[in-house]
C-alpha cells in the first residue's frame, strides 16, 4: 500500500509542477495593483464540506461585494455529494482520477471563472485546492503559508494561526489593510 501511495504522491507532484511550470500571472501592466477593493473577480476556492463554513463564505461575498465586481466560489467535498445543488462548482473525490488529480470534464466550469483575484481558504495541506489555485489564472492568488515548499501564491497567510474559515478571510483583509494595495494610492 505504501508504495502505491507514493507512486500517486509522485504523479500528483509531477503534474502539479508542469501546472506551476505553465501557468503564469496575467499582466496587469501599468494598473495598480490587486486587492479586494478593486478586483473585477474574486474566486475562493475553500473546503465545503462544513455548512457552518458555506455559510461564513456566503455571508462574506454578500458583505464585500462592490459594484461592478463579481466574486465567485468554488468548494471542495471530502465525500461524493452526487447531482446536489449547491449554487457553485464542486470537486469531491468522484472527480478525481486515481492519483487525486481533477479530471478535465470536472474542472470546465471553474476554469470558465475569469478573475484576477484567487483566495485559497482551508488547512495548509490541502492538495486538491492548490491544484485547482495552480491551474486557476489570476493576477494574485492568496493563500496559506507552507514552509520549504514551492506554492502558486504570491501572498500568503499563516493558516496554521488562523484554522477557521472566518479567521482566514479576516487574515487575508488585515494583510490587505496593511499592504500598499489599496485603492487609495
Amino acid at each position: 500500500m505504501g508504495l502505491l501511495s507514493d507512486i500517486k504522491d509522485k504523479l500528483f507532484r509531477r503534474k502539479l509542477q508542469e501546472e506551476m511550470a505553465r501557468s503564469s500571472p496575467k499582466g496587469n501592466g501599468s494598473q495598480q495593483p490587486i486587492n479586494t477593493d478593486n478586483a473585477r473577480c474574486i474566486l475562493i476556492l475553500f473546503p465545503a464540506d462544513s455548512s457552518a463554513d458555506r455559510k461564513v463564505i456566503d455571508k462574506w461575498v454578500d458583505s464585500h461585494r462592490k459594484q461592478g465586481q463579481k466574486i465567485k466560489i468554488a468548494g471542495f467535498f471530502n465525500q461524493d455529494v452526487g447531482e446536489t445543488n449547491f449554487g457553485f462548482p464542486v470537486i469531491s473525490p468522484k472527480s478525481l482520477n486515481w492519483y487525486g488529480i481533477p479530471k478535465e470534464e470536472s474542472l470546465v466550469e471553474i476554469k470558465r471563472v475569469d478573475c484576477d483575484l484567487l483566495f485559497r481558504l482551508g488547512p495548509v495541506i490541502h492538495k486538491e485546492l492548490d491544484y485547482l489555485a495552480t491551474i486557476q489564472r489570476a493576477a494574485l492568488k492568496v493563500g496559506p503559508f507552507k514552509k520549504d515548499v514551492e506554492t502558486p501564491y504570491h501572498l500568503q497567510f499563516d493558516a496554521s494561526r488562523a484554522e477557521s474559515i472566518r479567521d482566514q478571510l479576516t487574515a487575508i483583509e488585515q494583510i490587505f489593510s496593511f499592504t500598499n494595495a489599496n485603492s487609495t494610492t
